[in-house]
């Protein structure tokens, strides 16, 4: 009994899905012909006649864009200024005797030194890997993360 209504399923879903069309990406995008088509003499068509028009003007000939200009600044110079505002830089971390240019070579030289410790991880995944790259870049470069002063710098 159990068989048999398994099979009455199966039948009745396969005779729901019989006419269902493709939807989506698939679909043919021109409509589905009839279902029941009859065999008929085919019609000729007769193309539209071509009209040829005049080209049309772009633009008006006697109109013109007028072109920009620029306001002269107060002050000769072509700043804006601000009223309240002071330009300063961002100070440094306290205890860091490093300019701008030298902290920027340390980043530089800390994302160098992990990119390549974990190029080399990857090059032989059968290796051990006892410390991360992190680790092997402080003991190589002596800095504590990327944004630390190098034992280095601290000696000067």
């Amino acid at each position: 009994m159990l068989g048999r209504m398994a099979i009455l399923v199966v039948v009745m879903a396969m005779a729901g899905c019989a006419g269902l069309e493709p939807a989506g990406r698939n679909a043919a995008r021109a409509p589905a012909p009839p279902a029941s088509v009859e065999t008929a003499a085919p019609e000729t068509v007769t193309p539209p006649p071509v009209i040829a028009l005049p080209p049309a003007p772009v633009a008006a000939p006697q109109v013109s864009a007028p072109t920009p200009t620029r306001a002269a600044p107060a002050s000769g110079d072509d700043e804006i200024v601000v009223p309240g505002q002071v330009r300063s830089q961002v100070p440094p971390p306290r205890g860091d005797p490093r300019n701008r240019i030298e902290r920027r070579e340390d980043i530089r030289a800390w994302d160098q030194c992990v990119s390549q410790a974990q190029a080399t991880f990857e090059t032989d995944p059968m290796s051990p890997q006892l410390d991360s790259p992190e680790d092997v870049c402080r003991g190589a470069l002596g800095m504590a993360n990327r944004d630390a002063v190098p034992e280095s710098r601290r000696r000067r």
